[in-house]
């Protein structure tokens, strides 16, 4: 019983050491979170959820841009400067799909936070997979898929 506790008494700090480095660094990186966090899949039928998954990973006519998903977190960022907004518990993201018909979809989203509100509006041709923006903020956010460097 003895060696046990001497075993423990010398090998604690290292063990310490050990679990500190992980809190510090992995569990961070681990939860880290950004717009796929916050993205509603869930709250959307199962082919909604397909084509709002297929228009944020549209990169660009010639596959060679950032992900619309990536462009719009970029976008989000920038109006919200202060820290990362997507850990904040006052943020919500309100997605859509429409079938407009003839293989054309409109994709709304809707991202509130406490620092204000943007909304993103999309039309996606399923049958090219081409995304276009409806109003200023979302030709933005397209043209920055395409011309990405």
């Amino acid at each position: 019983m003895g060696d046990g506790k001497k075993f423990l008494r010398t090998r604690a700090p290292f063990y310490m050491a050990g679990a500190a480095l992980l809190l510090v660094f992995v569990v961070p990186e681990i939860t880290k979170s950004g717009l796929e966090d916050v993205i509603p899949y869930d709250a959307l039928g199962q082919e909604e959820a397909r084509v709002l998954e297929e228009a944020l990973s549209y990169t660009g006519p010639n596959d060679t841009g950032i992900s619309l998903q990536d462009a719009v977190s970029e976008r989000i960022k920038e109006e919200h400067s202060g820290g990362n907004v997507f850990d904040h518990r006052s943020t919500a993201l309100e997605a859509a799909v429409e079938d407009l018909g003839g293989g054309a979809h409109r994709i709304t989203l809707d991202f509130e936070s406490r620092d204000g509100e943007l909304f993103f509006d999309f039309n996606m041709n399923a049958n090219d997979g081409v995304v276009t923006g409806n109003n200023n903020l979302s030709k933005d956010v397209v043209d920055l898929v395409y011309y990405y460097d």
